[in-house]
């Protein structure tokens, strides 16, 4: 049996490094801060339809991207990024289960980076089918941040 330290626990407490330094605080111990972002009432979305959900503070990174919709949204699928990479942090997820939030989000790539020092406009856009205006879209976004 092997023992190994998560990368953000190295050189903390593995004994690699005399004096240890400390966790970097965005990663470990952070505070979270939330945005809710609701589709407005009977608005329609077609396929390649952006809706802002939200803006990224500069040092923080995003733990968590929930959806929840009053109904399937069937073969629909959605990326969430920025304007200039729109899968950054969702690629082609979509909620089949109405009432139910579910997490969608971000990919792990996104997840294992380091915060950076960028405000970043956060998008969800539609793919492949419509939503239509009686469906309720909620999506919550939690992101990491000092404390």
């Amino acid at each position: 049996m092997a023992d190994f330290y998560a990368t953000e626990f190295v050189g903390v407490v593995d004994g690699t490094l005399a004096p240890p330094k400390r966790a970097d605080a965005r990663l470990v111990g952070y505070r979270p801060r939330g945005i809710r972002a609701t589709k407005p009432a009977g608005q329609a979305l077609a396929v390649n339809d952006r809706l802002y959900i939200g803006r990224k503070r500069a040092g923080e990174s995003i733990a968590d991207i929930k959806i929840n919709v009053s109904a399937s949204l069937s073969t629909t699928t959605i990326d969430i990024g920025t304007t200039a990479d729109p899968d950054k942090y969702v690629d082609g997820a979509t909620q089949t289960t109405a009432d139910r939030p579910t997490s969608i989000g971000p990919i792990a790539v996104a997840s294992a980076a380091s915060p950076d020092a960028d405000y970043e406009d956060l998008w969800l856009t539609v793919l492949t089918a419509n939503i239509a205006g009686g469906t309720t879209l909620v999506v919550e976004t939690t992101f990491r941040a000092l404390n």
